[in-house]
């Protein structure tokens, strides 16, 4: 697909994207001189959901610095996903169909093959899943450059693309050092404008899966983010940061692929509709970081308060242990633990009858907590090379059985807990 950015967002982009990478040859030169200090890392993640999603996702990063403390950093990613996901109907006591998949035989003499099309069953009592797979490739740019003696600046771009959906974004910071450099102001910000291209069209809000044609084409969906922030020496062995931010997204923020389930007054499935979110989204969000250095372990604890005019608010805490095993390797246990509330217009289903203004089943817009535990060791095995291995393990749950559950409903758990492991490696080399 094209990505059709506003003309005035992509003429902006433009002109830092040439800024920052058609320089004059002799800049250039010196800057990516063989002099100039480098680093390369690299990392893979592969997480995976039981009976859910998969992504495998490697990563490599090049950095370089000039003499005069200029770093340039080119990031690239590319991630694999597959399995299935919530299509936000509900379970219910008998089977139901979504939609086809092509089933492939061949004979067994090996010597012909046929595709036949056949319907996706969901079994009753079971929380319907739509299969999916997809591709990310994602480029991100970005320049750090001393402006004064106490004063830096940090510009960057970034692109991604999906089959399905296009992401170009910039982004520039400002850093500021006072009280003897102690003290570090930051502010920031960051647009993005978005392309969403639905694989089987786009439909109309809250249009029957049944009755409902789909209309071709792309909708926009746009957003911008402001950084405010502070980071203070405490004490030579204390750090702490202190950060606001506040975005706003707008434009096409519904999920194509999401469906809400109507029921009747005995908890009866008798349709099922796409869902319709608001097309405006303000967010607000703090974020607290304190690191503090033993005599030679490391502890890092964060804690987050996000909330936003969906009237969803979430609080993440974040602990991680550096123990220091030589002086070379280390092991980091890790904690974290993450709740939120739900969005206004989150349902499981609709009631028969009028409409609301707005509705979504989609569980990540619901009231749930989960609990992330994890364990990485790290080894430096050459001077400026180190490389790390490490596991997660999540547990995600919310209200399988809630107060609002009509009829048949209350005897199905609408909110199944998800299990998550996530395994990674990683390696840096410094030359």
């Amino acid at each position: 697909m094209q990505l059709k950015a506003n003309t005035t967002f992509c003429s902006t982009l433009a002109t830092a994207t040439c800024s920052l990478l058609a320089m004059e040859p002799a800049y250039a030169a010196n800057l990516f001189s063989a002099e100039n200090p480098w680093s390369v890392s690299s990392a893979i993640l592969y997480y995976s959901e039981k009976d859910r999603v998969t992504v495998v996702e490697p990563v490599v990063q090049v950095k370089t610095e000039s003499n005069d403390g200029e770093f340039i950093t080119f990031k690239f990613a590319y991630d694999s996903i597959s399995g299935a996901t919530p299509n936000g109907a509900s379970p219910t006591n008998v089977a139901h169909t979504f939609g086809t998949t092509t089933q492939t035989v061949t004979a067994s003499s090996g010597g012909s093959t046929t595709h036949t099309t056949v319907p996706l069953i969901t079994p009753a009592h079971t929380l319907p899943l739509v299969n999916f797979s997809d591709e990310r490739y994602a480029l991100a740019v970005e320049w750090e450059q001393p402006l004064t003696r106490t004063l830096r600046g940090i510009f960057g771009t970034s692109l991604s693309q999906e089959h399905d959906y296009a992401a170009l974004g910039a982004n520039a910071a400002l850093l500021w050092d006072i009280n003897n450099k102690l003290t570090t102001l930051t502010v920031g910000a960051s647009i993005d404008a978005d392309q969403v291209s639905p694989t089987g069209g786009i439909h109309a809000p809250f249009a029957s899966i049944s009755t409902s044609q789909s209309t071709s084409g792309s909708r926009q969906k746009d957003g911008y983010d402001v950084l405010f922030g502070i980071t203070q020496v405490m004490t030579r062995r204390t750090l702490m940061q202190l950060n606001y931010t506040r975005g706003s997204s707008t434009g096409y923020l519904t999920d194509p692929y999401k469906l809400v389930s109507v029921v009747d007054a005995g908890g009866n499935t008798t349709d099922y509709l796409h869902e319709k979110r608001p097309d405006t989204r303000v967010r607000n969000a703090l974020y607290w970081k304190t690191v503090y250095h033993l005599t030679e372990d490391i502890v890092h604890f964060s804690y987050r308060h996000y909330w936003d005019d969906w009237g969803v608010t979430a609080h993440t805490a974040d602990a991680t242990y550096r123990w220091v095993l030589a002086s070379d390797s280390y092991l980091e246990p890790h904690l974290r633990f993450y709740t939120q509330t739900a969005a206004d217009f989150f349902v499981h289903a609709l009631n028969d009858g009028p409409l609301p203004e707005y509705a979504s089943a989609d569980l990540r817009l619901g009231a749930f907590h989960s609990l992330t535990t994890g364990l990485r060791y790290g080894v430096e095995f050459y001077k400026g090379a180190e490389y790390g291995i490490g596991m997660d393990y999540m547990k995600q749950t919310g209200d399988g059985h809630p107060a609002s559950a009509i009829g048949l409903q209350k005897n199905e758990n609408l909110f199944p807990d998800l299990k998550a492991l996530s395994v990674f490696a990683d390696i840096s080399v410094k030359f």
